[in-house]
């Protein structure tokens, strides 16, 4: 039948035990018929050896059924039929009934082959269905091409037991096995007929049929080939069907690595014009001012009043503090590009995160004007979370500049730590305009900032790459007293907690 294959679940019983039970069977109808004859009579003898036909029939070949047909009449006609222990038979009763019993053993033989396929197609199909969803599904698993082909081979050899393998031809006309085992007589010259007439060749087809296998090409441009084993060779409909599949999988796993590769080309050259339109602003632009205020300084023909002097000395100073912030960011970004795998995470005290990061501004001349407020809590109730508490400073430090950048002179940045929910909170409040209506952190814009503003926005986008590796959440709003308010939200754990699981 169309796509047939060998498999465990279909597999059929031994001939030899089928034979032992029909001839048992007729034994043993011909054993009750004869000790009840007087009780059954000859009609309800003919039904049981109509069963017997029916069994032949379902279970053996056509041609069984019809020789057990054969058999019963004959069984009948000797054991059963007057003048009972010979091949005679005296009435025309007896010759319409042994004729009706033969036409009607006939037509119930076809009616149960024809059942049988039946059955049989069904399991078939059925079977082929979860062989094919099972292989698809192995197949959208594997990541590469190679343990895409080698997962095709492995599964077909557990399921089948057919010695199968995928080769290729390379562009010196070398043979290269890519999955599975090779076989040994096979030659590039067969390989290389198929991949150019792109049809089936070897046992089982038209051309070729003495070859070892069967040698079927993925497809045009594909230049691998699927080879089955001689001896393993099934129905080539169900080969066809396979190797579209396995040729469908690899076209489609490709894709998906050259669309990665793409988007990971496109990325790197995003992040390098980025990394370049930084260095030239951010970094350029401070420096010509500490140059030029540094030459003024310098120069002894130009006579500056003391209070000229501690400008230029102050601009020197916030260039140099601008500067440096400049330099972190952008670092950090080189760290961030790597990904999670740069980050070096540990259980670390927000306390002390929130407490080192004020510091530095608290010690600088003239000092930030900074509030803090810290969380509340007894030692029982010390809160911890697992962060790279170098990039956690980083991203606060954004933040803050980005609220002294932005507030109203004379006012106040404040810094606090609270729990809300289920999260650990940092939270930037600052009084100045606030955030546009919409506003989204973007990664990285490498847009010119707007007139009278220093930098690219790449704190923002820095904090919130962090807070992705890190699990957390940016949230940009409004405090309860109407002031601008960004908040990092971390999950956490009590040490105490912490402690009792590690025990």
């Amino acid at each position: 039948m169309p796509g047939h294959f060998d498999h465990p679940l279909l597999s059929k019983p031994s001939h030899w035990q089928s034979y032992t039970v029909l001839i048992a069977g007729l034994a043993l109808v011909s054993g009750i018929g004869l000790f009840y004859f007087a009780a059954l009579g000859v009609a309800v003898i003919t039904l049981l050896y109509l069963l017997c036909v029916l069994w032949a029939a379902y279970f053996l070949r056509f041609s069984h059924a019809l020789l057990t047909a054969v058999i019963a009449v004959l069984l009948i006609n000797y054991f059963f039929i007057e003048p009972r222990y010979t091949f005679g038979i005296a009435s025309l009763q007896s010759w319409l009934m042994l004729s009706v019993f033969t036409a009607l053993a006939l037509m119930v033989s076809r009616a149960m082959q024809q059942l049988k396929q039946q059955r049989q197609q069904a399991q078939q199909s059925a079977l082929q269905s979860r062989f094919f969803q099972s292989l698809a599904e192995l197949l959208a698993m594997q990541p590469s091409v190679e343990g895409l082909l080698q997962a095709a081979c492995q599964h077909v050899q557990e399921v089948f037991g057919w010695q199968v393998s995928v080769v290729q031809l390379s562009d010196a006309s070398a043979l290269n096995c890519l999955a599975g085992t090779r076989l040994p007589a096979l030659e590039a010259s067969s390989v290389q007929w198929a991949l150019d007439y792109q049809r089936a060749i070897g046992a089982g087809t038209a051309d070729w049929p003495e070859l070892a296998g069967c040698l079927l090409p993925f497809g045009f441009p594909q230049r691998e080939v699927l080879v089955v084993a001689r001896h393993a060779a099934p129905d080539l409909h169900f080969l066809r069907l396979l190797t579209h599949q396995i040729a469908q999988a690899t076209i489609k796993l490709r894709q998906q690595i050259a669309l990665a590769q793409a988007a990971r080309d496109a990325s790197e050259a995003n992040f390098k014009k980025t990394l370049l339109t930084a260095l030239s602003h951010d970094m350029r632009t401070p420096l010509t001012a500490i140059l030029g205020a540094a030459n003024v300084l310098a120069d002894t023909q130009i006579t500056l009043a003391p209070t000229q002097s501690a400008q230029l000395l102050q601009s020197i100073q916030a260039e140099a503090s601008y500067l440096t912030q400049a330099t972190e960011n952008i670092l950090t970004l080189v760290k961030l590009e790597a990904g999670s795998s740069s980050l070096h995470l540990d259980w670390e005290s927000p306390q002390e995160i929130m407490q080192h990061v004020a510091q530095r501004y608290l010690q600088r001349t003239p000092a930030v004007p900074l509030k803090i407020t810290l969380l509340e809590l007894d030692t029982a109730q010390e809160v911890l979370f697992k962060a790279d508490a170098v990039l956690v400073a980083h991203a606060l430090a954004n933040l803050i500049d980005n609220a002294l950048q932005w507030r109203e002179a004379d006012t106040v940045i404040e810094i606090a730590l609270h729990l809300a929910s289920s999260s650990l909170v940092f939270s930037v409040r600052n009084q100045g305009p606030g955030f546009p209506p919409g506003f989204v952190i973007s990664a990285f814009d490498t847009q010119k900032p707007a007139a009278g503003t220093r930098g690219f926005g790449l704190g923002l986008s820095i904090v919130d790459t962090v807070m992705q590796l890190h699990g957390g959440q940016v949230q940009i709003g409004t405090s309860a007293d109407q002031r601008t308010e960004v908040r990092l939200l971390f999950p956490f754990v009590y040490a105490a907690d912490l402690i009792k699981a590690d025990a």
